[in-house]
């Protein structure tokens, strides 16, 4: 089955507004192949129940977590999404770190590459400031002028 870009598109927001932003996981089962791969640092989460793992502790990291897409640029069968996301750390934020919930406002940059196949998302990979993020957190220091 052949999907416009559009349709990708409207797919790989779904991703975002409605298993991270929205905390709707059976979304995951609609949108991604069982064979789904989610490529973020250091590790791969597999299958529409490994994506809904990570919402679910994403979401318990920043229980009023708003993702804002800033932009998209679709093909038929890719998609490439530029967002940020605005929460408060109440959780303990995602392994490796595992942080414990500091109270602070925090700001996530990042962009996620789509790959559709078959009218679902098959494979994604996520480029995030990390750095950034451990820094607003406090876990590391930013860099002295």
């Amino acid at each position: 089955m052949a999907t416009d870009a559009e349709t990708s598109e409207a797919l790989a927001h779904r991703f975002h507004m409605d298993i991270f932003n929205d905390g709707k996981l059976d979304a995951a089962n609609e949108i991604l192949s069982p064979q789904f791969v989610f490529y973020i640092p250091d590790q791969a989460v597999e299958g529409p129940e490994g994506i809904r793992g990570l919402a679910t502790l994403f979401r318990q990291a920043f229980p009023n977590i708003q993702i804002r897409h800033e932009d998209a640029i679709a093909t038929p069968d890719k998609v490439a999404i530029r967002w940020t996301a605005r929460g408060t750390h109440k959780g303990n934020y995602l392994p490796p770190w595992n942080t414990a919930p500091t109270g602070t406002a925090i700001r996530i940059q990042g962009i996620d590459w789509y790959h559709i196949r078959n009218g679902k998302i098959e494979e994604a990979w996520l480029e995030i400031d990390e750095v950034g993020v451990l820094q607003q957190m406090g876990v590391i220091s930013a860099p002295q002028a």
